[in-house]
C-alpha cells in the first residue's frame, strides 16, 4: 500500500468515526426520518425549486434589484415556514451540529498542516461548550 493509499484509507476511517459520534448518529436518524415524511419532503422540494428559479433569473440578469429584494423577503418567509415543520427543523439542527464537529476536525486538521497542534486556546474538543473556533 502506497502513502497515498493510507492517506485516503485513514481519510475513510475518520469519515466513518465522524458518523458514528452522536452528532452523526443524529444526523442519520434525522434524515431517515425526513425521508420518511413525504410532507417534509414535498415542502422542501418546492422551496428549492423555487429558490433555484430565482437563481437562474438573477444568473441571467433577468430580475431587477427590487424585484430580487422582493423575492429574497419571501425565501426568508418560506424558510421560516420550513422550520415551523418539526421534521425539517430537527434534520436542519442535526446538519449544524454535525456541521460544527467536521468543522472543527477540519480546523484541527488544517492547523496541524500549518504546523500547530491545531487545540490552542485551551479547546476541550466538545463544541457543546466553544465560543467558536480560532
Amino acid at each position: 500500500m502506497d502513502n497515498l493509499t493510507a492517506v485516503f484509507d485513514s481519510a475513510r476511517k475518520l469519515a466513518e468515526m465522524l458518523l458514528e459520534t452522536d452528532e452523526g448518529k443524529a444526523l442519520n436518524d434525522a434524515r431517515y426520518i425526513f425521508d420518511g415524511n413525504e410532507e417534509a419532503q414535498q415542502m422542501f422540494s418546492d422551496y428549492a425549486a423555487y429558490r433555484q428559479r430565482i437563481q437562474v433569473r438573477a444568473n441571467n440578469d433577468d430580475i431587477t434589484e427590487e424585484e430580487l429584494e422582493k423575492e429574497n423577503e419571501v425565501i426568508a418567509a418560506k424558510i421560516k415556514e420550513l422550520q415551523q415543520n418539526p421534521v425539517i427543523r430537527d434534520l436542519f439542527i442535526a446538519e449544524q451540529n454535525f456541521n460544527n464537529i467536521v468543522n472543527h476536525v477540519m480546523n484541527v486538521f488544517n492547523a496541524t498542516l500549518a504546523g500547530d497542534d491545531g487545540l490552542q486556546g485551551g479547546c476541550s474538543g466538545s463544541c457543546a461548550t466553544c465560543g467558536g473556533c480560532h
